[in-house]
């Protein structure tokens, strides 16, 4: 089970996993993504992606609100958890989306009585490895199943060429709208 972020680091996670011997299913899930626009276009690129390279995709719905209604203790003053330093909000907010993801991720494998996942989030230099690393291990122990890291960095052009030359949207941000003011990408 892979969860996929976009066609551009699918492109590459993908082949790596095969040449692993892994026969990757995506999972598209993208509860920090509040822009319908933006979620359609990295669907629609995962949809062709997965078409072309015979990756079987499992996509759920468009449903931002389940995230941020997390996420807004954080932003608002009369709140306990507000956090006023924009470094230290950043982290927390991409901390909590990563927990978002691999949740729903180890969910879905154990559904489907899949014993491996991983995540196209650690093709991005822009990631923070170490926390995704504590937070899949973490959900591997509690699901029993087995976290797949591979450092997919040494990729992240290649996807983003293989992008470039297929056609395919590249974004500039992680995908959520805080992330669109901070352009942290590219």
């Amino acid at each position: 089970m892979v969860h996929v972020c976009c066609a551009a680091c699918a492109s590459h996670v993908f082949k790596e996993l095969e040449k692993d011997g892994f026969v990757p299913i995506a999972f598209f899930y993208h509860p920090e993504i509040d822009d319908k626009e933006e979620y359609e276009k990295r669907s629609a690129d995962i949809k062709s992606l997965c078409s072309e390279d015979g990756v079987s995709l499992i996509e759920n719905k468009f449903q931002p609100k389940e995230f941020w209604s997390q996420i807004t203790p954080f932003t608002d003053k009369d709140s306990i958890k507000f956090i006023n330093d924009k470094d230290r909000y950043r982290r927390r907010r991409c901390q909590l989306c990563t927990a978002f993801i691999v949740q729903k991720t180890v969910e879905e494998a154990k559904k489907l009585k899949i014993k491996y996942f991983t995540l196209t989030n650690l093709c991005s230099p822009y990631k923070d490895h170490e926390e995704i690393i504590a937070q899949a291990n973490e959900k591997a122990l509690d699901y029993q199943l087995s976290f797949y890291y591979q450092d997919f960095r040494k990729g992240y052009w290649n996807g983003r060429n293989y992008a470039r030359n297929h056609g395919i949207y590249l974004s500039t941000h992680c995908g959520c709208s805080e992330s669109v003011k901070e352009r942290i990408l590219e």
